[in-house]
């Protein structure tokens, strides 16, 4: 810690065994990359930034709009027309002033997101469309990157974790999204078609900045090769096994 200001914002998770010390020196030492800055990014950048993390890089290309605010909470009506990473960024230096903020106003594609992308240790993924995350996948395994998913619509929403360039204690490839789609385990809904309800955004949103903190805190179970489904009209939250990824490499 560089000072008692540090200590006292950081205390709560001084205490936790599972961090400490050892653990904040590592979230300060990281650096996070956040594509998609909605209904996913509002909440997970509000918890990363809080944790300590020292580098968070933010992607979008699209402005602020009303339909937005029933789920993206960092945003309110006079930010309504106004670029997300302008908004997002000056939340994040307010909630955390020393944390390094990069911001890229741009969609991802497969021309630009190497570049972008290479000099991150997490990639977290909280777009809304098949094609943007299949072009994160591709270059999280080009460039060995942990891959953070997440995808919501209605009342359900689902997360894993992707290390496809990994193999598993067995000496098998590590599934990817492609893998997941493959199989047609889920579908991706647009929200604007089937709609979504604002906190099972916010919930999944959390549980994403807790996978990220324990990946980069090397704590607790992480969801490589699991896919976790949270079933929100229930209340129901299940856990299943990816199947291993055959067929994708691209090296």
């Amino acid at each position: 810690m560089n000072s008692s200001s540090d200590l006292e914002r950081y205390s709560r998770h001084l205490i936790l065994k599972e961090i400490g010390g050892p653990g904040l020196k590592k979230l300060k030492n990281s650096s996070v990359l956040i594509i998609g800055l909605g209904g996913l990014g509002s909440p997970l950048l509000q918890y990363l930034c809080t944790s300590g993390i020292g580098s968070i890089g933010l992607v979008d290309f699209d402005k602020i709009e009303l339909s937005n605010l029933n789920r993206q909470i960092i945003y309110g009506t006079s930010d309504v027309g106004k670029n997300k990473t302008d908004i997002a960024r000056k939340i994040a230096k307010n909630l955390n002033p020393s944390i390094n903020i990069d911001a890229y106003n741009e969609r991802v594609t497969s021309t630009n997101i190497k570049k972008i992308i290479k000099d991150y240790d997490i990639v977290v993924d909280g777009t809304d469309n098949l094609e943007a995350k299949l072009t994160i996948n591709d270059a999280c395994h080009y460039l060995k990157k942990p891959m953070v998913m997440c995808s919501v619509s209605g009342f359900f929403g689902y997360i894993s974790t992707f290390k496809s360039y990994e193999k598993d204690e067995k000496g098998l490839k590590n599934p990817s999204y492609r893998s997941l789609m493959r199989n047609k385990i889920v579908s991706e809904d647009d929200c604007e078609t089937n709609g979504i309800l604002g906190s099972i955004a916010g919930i999944m949103g959390s549980i994403q900045a807790t996978e990220v903190i324990k990946l980069i805190t090397e704590t607790g179970e992480n969801l490589v090769g699991k896919l976790l489904i949270l079933d929100g009209l229930n209340l129901d939250f299940q856990i299943i096994k990816l199947n291993r990824d055959d067929n994708f490499d691209l090296n």
